[in-house]
């Protein structure tokens, strides 16, 4: 079984996170740019084991996770104080329950998919926000100054549509007014470079 076949087990997953950083960087991500006032609704799109439940206190939290491993694993843990539900942005587009939000969270998700799937992603996050709620993205990032040991370990991602700012700002202004993107070199313990993106409805 190959590193990638491990990572969908939750537990494994939740190790190797820690283990490169990646726990600490949602950890800042959320403080930094998505932070949510008690009450509010939040989507999390492909929320994974549900690592970020725990920086959210007091919101109405809503995650989902094609990854039914991962999907038993957050309801087991932190099922007393959210809602995850199993499928994607095709089967549960009409579900009511991921509607009115005030903040849609997408972290590490369009670069798992193509453009056609992410823009639908974007359309899904679109249609799943209230009026003035917002979509805040954190994904992996190509920039031209890269080193070649970042480009190298960003190349073995599982998600194999990693793009450059240009890019995901491209996939999400036909469907968001306006879209920014910050790029952050914030390391991780590996060489890693992401990019922030917030849009409002």
């Amino acid at each position: 079984m190959g590193i990638q076949k491990w990572l969908r087990l939750p537990a494994l997953y939740n190790v190797f996170q820690d283990v490169i950083g990646g726990n600490s960087l949602r950890k800042w991500f959320i403080e930094t740019y998505a932070p949510a006032k008690p009450g509010d609704k939040v989507i999390d799109i492909g929320c994974g084991p549900g690592q970020i439940v725990p920086l959210l206190p007091g919101v109405d939290y809503v995650g989902f996770d094609v990854n039914k491993s991962y999907i038993a694993f957050a309801q087991q843990k932190y099922g007393d104080r959210a809602m995850f539900l199993a499928g994607d942005i095709t089967s549960l587009r009409n579900d009511s329950r991921l509607r009115t939000a005030d903040l849609v969270l997408g972290i590490g998700i369009l670069h798992h998919l193509d453009d056609a799937r992410a823009s639908e992603c974007v359309r899904f996050a679109h249609c799943a926000l209230k009026r003035g709620g917002r979509f805040v993205c954190l994904e992996a990032c190509w920039i031209a100054e890269q080193g070649m040991l970042s480009r190298y370990i960003m190349a073995k991602d599982r998600g194999q549509y990693i793009r450059t700012e240009r890019a995901y700002h491209d996939l999400l202004t036909p469907v968001f007014k306006s879209a920014k993107a910050s790029i952050q070199r914030r390391p991780m313990r590996i060489p890693y470079v992401t990019v922030v993106l917030e849009c409002t409805k």
